[in-house]
């Protein structure tokens, strides 16, 4: 009896030891559930940054900022071609540098020529297609024309300042380029090849600037239209 009680004793512990191994032996797997909510994060912030379709200008990113376009009125009367480009690559505001001219020979009225040039530094601001623009500048104009009472060449210049301001439809892609506003225009001076009519001209000048405290300016409307790329 001794020997059958010890024979199923060590059974029992053998069966205990088997059930005891067999219920620790399938270790539970360690949860994934940080990674899941890695991406989880992750989607969540690209879908706060996502726009609604429209492309916008992103800091350091590449946007359209090259721009050609004719110009009617403006810093050239009556028209001027141009060329701009938005020299910085932030979001919200940008700053362009824009140089622009014209050329026009009317050979029936005393082989009279004209041309103008002038240069802008710009400020826009908006991050998408709609913006505003803001910025001053420097043109030029110059005028030739054939004095037949004194048989000679006439030449003229005018020296002025610009200050614009404009809405502006200009995508961050490649589009179409328009814009509408106005510019403001100040004459600096005068310059003839004839000395009586300079000195004329430049006392007509700065005696209003004297006079009223600044120098004869005007403002004319400006619209634009191109392609900016």
């Amino acid at each position: 009896m001794k020997k059958l009680f010890t024979i199923l004793l060590v059974l029992s512990v053998v069966v205990a030891q088997a059930q005891t191994t067999y219920e620790i032996k399938p270790k539970p797997k360690p949860k994934t559930n940080t990674p899941t909510s890695k991406t989880t994060v992750k989607r969540s912030t690209i879908d706060f940054n996502k726009d609604d379709g429209e492309p916008r200008r992103v800091k350091g990113e590449k946007f359209s900022r090259n721009s050609f376009y004719l110009n009617v009125l403006g810093s050239s009367i009556p028209a001027s071609f141009n060329y701009e480009r938005i020299i910085t690559k932030n979001g919200l505001i940008n700053f362009a540098a824009k140089l622009g001219g014209f050329y026009l020979p009317i050979p029936q009225y005393d082989d009279l020529k004209l041309a103008n040039a002038s240069f802008e530094f710009n400020m826009l601001v908006g991050r998408k297609s709609h913006l505003f623009t803001m910025g001053f500048g420097w043109a030029g104009y110059y005028g030739q024309w054939y004095n037949g009472r004194q048989q000679e060449v006439r030449n003229y210049g005018i020296p002025t300042s610009t200050f614009n301001m404009h809405y502006r439809f200009q995508k961050p892609s490649h589009s179409v380029f328009f814009q509408v506003g106005f510019t403001s225009t100040t004459l600096l001076g005068f310059a003839t090849d004839d000395l009586v009519e300079m000195a004329i001209g430049n006392a007509v000048i700065y005696g209003v600037d004297l006079i009223f405290g600044e120098k004869p300016n005007f403002t004319v409307p400006s619209i634009g239209i191109g392609y900016s790329f």
